[in-house]
Parts: structure tokens; C-alpha cells; sequence
């Protein structure tokens, strides 16, 4: 294959399968910081259900990246030389974001053991920073990267990415995560993640992750005077 240039015909990637994915983000972290902030102190299966779900979405977006930085990147800066900047771009932002991620991270664990108001502050506000670093890079990435993904790097290496994260969330957590990415999927985007799933898995998200996902998505959505 040639170190620049466009890809020789095969099967094309399809760029908004990003996009689908970033939603999970811009939907569960600032909802989860609006609901840390407004738990109860010293409710501990309260304090639970939410660090468990944001353990998920913080571990999916850590290894999204990690994924991106160790699969992707190399090959657009070899394929892709004159949208080198923008790689270079991206990796900076995946830096500051690792920062803000280890930052959240660190307080969700505290918040843990403690259950206490002054952490969930600490925590929500470390997610609404974590947040604005994450919705600036996925705007930048969705608007100048993509293109460049969609001409220099295959539907398989994506998908190779992919699979490097699921293989990454618990598997009890799998058709949770599955849900998240589908909620606010399109008919056509949600056939389009549905058909690259063997017929066994999509007929155990139809048959339980459905209603696994409303009862998850119902207990950890929960307002404080539910």
C-alpha cells in the first residue's frame, strides 16, 4: 500500500459511526454530573449505581482514545502526510483529555467510599471540565478528521478499534453500553451498528438488552425525590 494517497477500492468506512458513538459522551457525562451533584450524602447504593455507570462511560471513552492513538493514528500520519497537523491536533487533545479523564476518575473512586456532598461537587465539576475538553475534540475530529478517516483508513481497521473496546467493557456491561450507543441512533444508524453484529448477539439485544438497558437507564436516571 502507498505511504500517501487514497485507499485502493474496498470496503469504505463510514465516518458517522464516530459520530454515534461520540453521542454516548455528550449525553452521559454532563447528564452524570447533574445527577452526582444532586445525590443524597451517605446514600451508598445510590453513590453505587452512579459510580458504576460512570466506571463505564469513563473506561469506554479512555479506551476509545487509547484505541484511536495506537491504531489510527500511526497509519494516517503515514498515509494521510498532508493532514499531519491535524493528527498532531487531535493527539494534544487526547492529552489534555487524559488529564481531565485521571482527574474524574480519581474522585469517582473517592466519592465511592465516601458518599459525601463535598466529592460529588468536586466530581461534577471535574466531569463538566473533563466535558468541555471532550465536546471541543469530538467537534474538532467530526469536522476535520473524519474525512481524512473515510479516505485513508478501512472499514476493518476501523472496526479493529471497535473491537478493541468492547473487549474492554465488562461483558456484563456489554449490551448496556450496546444500549447507550443506540439511544439516540437513527433507524439507519441503528441498523447499521445492529447488522455487524452475529445474528446470536443481535437476538439477545432484541430478547433482554432492550428491556436490561430502561431498567439501567431508569435506575441511574432517577431524580432525588424519586
Amino acid at each position: 500500500m502507498p505511504a500517501t494517497g487514497s485507499l485502493p477500492a474496498r470496503p469504505r468506512l463510514d465516518p458517522q459511526e464516530m459520530v454515534v458513538l461520540h453521542r454516548v459522551f455528550r449525553r452521559e457525562i454532563p447528564l452524570l454530573a447533574g445527577l452526582i451533584e444532586a445525590a443524597v450524602p451517605g446514600d451508598r447504593r445510590r453513590t453505587a449505581t452512579l459510580a458504576d455507570h460512570l466506571d463505564l462511560v469513563l473506561g469506554a471513552l479512555a479506551e476509545h482514545h487509547e484505541g484511536e492513538d495506537d491504531l489510527l493514528w500511526p497509519k494516517l500520519r503515514e498515509r494521510a502526510a498532508p493532514g499531519g497537523e491535524v493528527v498532531t491536533r487531535m493527539t494534544e487533545q487526547h492529552e489534555a483529555i487524559a488529564g481531565a479523564l485521571a482527574a474524574a476518575t480519581d474522585l469517582s473512586h473517592r466519592w465511592r467510599t465516601l458518599a459525601d456532598h463535598e466529592t460529588a461537587l468536586r466530581l461534577a465539576d471535574a466531569l463538566r471540565a473533563l466535558d468541555r475538553h471532550a465536546v471541543a475534540h469530538m467537534d474538532d475530529e467530526e469536522q476535520h478528521l473524519l474525512p481524512l478517516m473515510a479516505d485513508h483508513i478501512t472499514a476493518q481497521e476501523w472496526s479493529e478499534v471497535g473491537e478493541r473496546g468492547r473487549g474492554s467493557v465488562p461483558k456484563t456491561k456489554l449490551l448496556i453500553f450496546l444500549g447507550a450507543i443506540l439511544e439516540d441512533a437513527t433507524a439507519q444508524e441503528r441498523q447499521l451498528f445492529l447488522s455487524q453484529m452475529p445474528a446470536p448477539a443481535r437476538l439477545l439485544w432484541r430478547t433482554l438488552g432492550t428491556r436490561l438497558y430502561e431498567r439501567t437507564t431508569t435506575r441511574v436516571r432517577r431524580s432525588v425525590s424519586d
